[in-house]
């Protein structure tokens, strides 16, 4: 653990590291899979659950202020990035939430000097990244003007209790099943702990994003504060949230690469991605909702861990990372879509010896994860596309449109794209100021080796080099050119996420896709059975005749069918 992480050293000249960006989302329109799970998302968004009255009366409005409608702003307002309307439903929630802060400027109850209540503060994280986002799109001053008083009124106050931050909780968080319960305690700076242990923290992802928006010394202070205090805890004897840990995660990496690039704090984060994923990763890419207790999972937790493994791969060039955010999208993050296109809990599939992946009693969770899911989605259209200079990374093959702004000029692309069922990929060029070529950076994963990759350009061949994990080609992008890749997808048995879990047992997989067995009872499939392709994503065992296919799209079943879906995906010999 990093028990002395110190507090500073990067000062306010501090500048970002020279990573690869992200296209911003104003640039971006998503296509085919996922502009229709987007659709469908935001269309559970216009259902009463969201609206403000409702939201601002919710259990989570006494619990966790500011948690439920936050999510909902941020959600919203991604969607609106991304080409949907600026809803009056947006507007109404900018409109009202003034009048629903205290005296000191945030929602909630006010506590006595000196004292705070876990699940307030968490609350507001959520609310935070929404009027954030809200911000950076609207350039709205009603926006700018609630992020300050929250952290004036709110957070700033809490700076000094953060150094009682309890190292071990009581046993009654560990040992309770509510979900984001707080826990009243007569003694202490904190007089409420939340269920959701240690959420506290993960209001580092607000308050670096209200950062950069509204800096202040006394907003820093605190950030330094609480990122020094997370590192003498040890998440797994916390039994800590993991929702709570990898969003405080992404917390500490915006703050690496926006305000202080210190290498510990990049090494944190590392260090606590690779225990999350060695101690509570179920085998489908889906989390167990605390560290050591794998009762569910959670598609807040599930978006976060794509974030988190996109973004350290753009800090450290690590193309395992990589591999791992394309099996998190399309096996778990998918699979936790529900048919009216909000988002709930599977069960923990290879934990406890579970086989399969299965759906949770907890069939949807409308108060946080129907619209962290939108965030999901929404960055997974973003992680589409990077730019480093003058050149293009692709790091997924979604499909969407794209205008890229390089020092070379603006380029305008489509992509088209059969991945990851086949392994072809088009751009098409549609307009273009680019004055010399450009560089072309197309991720290979381990199924999809970079030295197969054949690239062509308005039907005659590219030359290409393998960097890395990446097949790379330059080459002038002219309005009307169309650069094609094609490259095979491989299929067969992987490993287990955590083969100590389960000796002697496997996965089988056709590139990123987990592939299962649907029915009750579990069946034997050896490793080195021969599976013959049968198309989609299909495989049938030559042996035994038993169909593997992908983990059904449960978007496409009405919710009774969804709710009986059991997929086997880990097998034994």
């Amino acid at each position: 653990m990093f028990t002395h992480l110190r507090l500073g050293g990067g000062g306010d000249s501090a500048h970002a590291p020279d990573v690869p960006v992200p296209v911003s989302l104003d640039h971006l329109r998503p296509a085919g899979d996922l502009r229709r799970r987007l659709a469908l998302n935001l269309r559970r968004l216009r259902d009463p659950e969201f609206h403000f009255d409702a939201m601002m009366t919710a259990f989570t409005a006494k619990d966790a202020p500011g948690d439920w409608v936050g999510r909902c702003l941020l959600a919203l307002t991604l969607h609106g990035r991304l080409g949907a309307e600026v809803s009056a439903q947006t507007e109404e929630i900018i409109a009202r939430l003034p009048a629903a802060f205290n005296a000191r400027g945030y929602l909630g109850e006010i506590h006595p000097p000196g004292t705070a209540d876990e699940n307030q503060i968490g609350g507001h994280n959520a609310l935070l990244r929404g009027l954030c986002e809200y911000y950076r799109w609207r350039a709205d001053p009603r926006a700018l003007a609630m992020i300050r008083s929250i952290v004036a009124g709110l957070m700033v106050p809490s700076t000094p209790l953060w150094a009682e931050y309890p190292d071990r909780l009581l046993q009654e968080l560990i040992d309770n099943q509510v979900v984001g319960l707080t826990v009243r305690r007569e003694q202490g700076a904190w007089r409420g702990l939340s269920t959701d242990i240690s959420t506290g923290f993960f209001t580092l992802d607000g308050l670096t994003q209200a950062h950069a928006v509204a800096p202040s010394p006394e907003l820093r202070r605190l950030i330094e504060t609480m990122i020094a205090r997370y590192a003498q805890l040890d998440p797994v004897a916390l039994s800590a949230q993991t929702h709570s840990t990898l969003t405080t995660l992404r917390g500490i990496l915006r703050w690496w690469r926006d305000a202080d690039p210190r290498p510990e704090l990049l090494a944190l984060v590392r260090e606590r991605f690779r225990l999350y994923r060695a101690a509570a990763e179920t085998e489908h890419h889906g989390n167990y909702n605390w560290f050591g207790r794998p009762d569910w999972t959670e598609p807040c937790a599930i978006v976060d861990a794509f974030m988190v493994a996109v973004q350290l791969w753009s800090a450290t060039g690590e193309a395992e990372l990589l591999e791992e955010a394309h099996r998190i999208y399309f096996n778990a993050l998918a699979h936790a879509q529900r048919p009216n296109g909000g988002y709930g809990c599977d069960l923990c599939t290879g934990a406890r010896g579970l086989l399969f992946a299965a759906t949770h009693e907890y069939f949807e969770a409308p108060w946080c994860c129907s619209m962290r899911g939108s965030e999901g989605l929404a960055r997974a259209a973003q992680h589409g596309w990077f730019t480093e200079g003058d050149a293009v990374i692709l790091p997924f093959y979604f499909g969407g449109t794209a205008r890229l702004e390089l020092p070379a000029g603006v380029v305008a692309l489509v992509q088209e794209s059969s991945y990851p069922l086949q392994g072809r990929v088009g751009l098409r060029v549609t307009a273009s100021t680019a004055s010399r070529p450009v560089t072309l950076r197309w991720f290979a994963p381990s199924w999809s080796p970079a030295a197969d990759f054949r690239f062509a350009r308005n039907g005659a061949g590219l030359p290409a080099r393998t960097e890395g994990a990446f097949a790379v080609i330059t080459t002038e992008l002219c309005a009307g050119d169309e650069v094609v890749a094609e490259f095979p997808v491989r299929s067969g048995a992987i490993p287990l996420q955590n083969p100590g879990r389960q000796p002697g047992h496997h996965r089988f997989a056709h590139g990123p896709l987990l592939l299962g067995h649907a029915g009750a009872a579990a069946v034997a499939l050896p490793a080195a059975a021969r599976l013959e392709p049968l198309g989609a994503g299909r495989y049938r065992c030559a042996a035994t005749g038993r169909t593997l296919a992908p983990l059904p799209a449960l978007v496409d079943l009405d919710d009774a069918a969804a709710k009986t879906v059991r997929t086997q995906i880990v097998f034994a010999d």
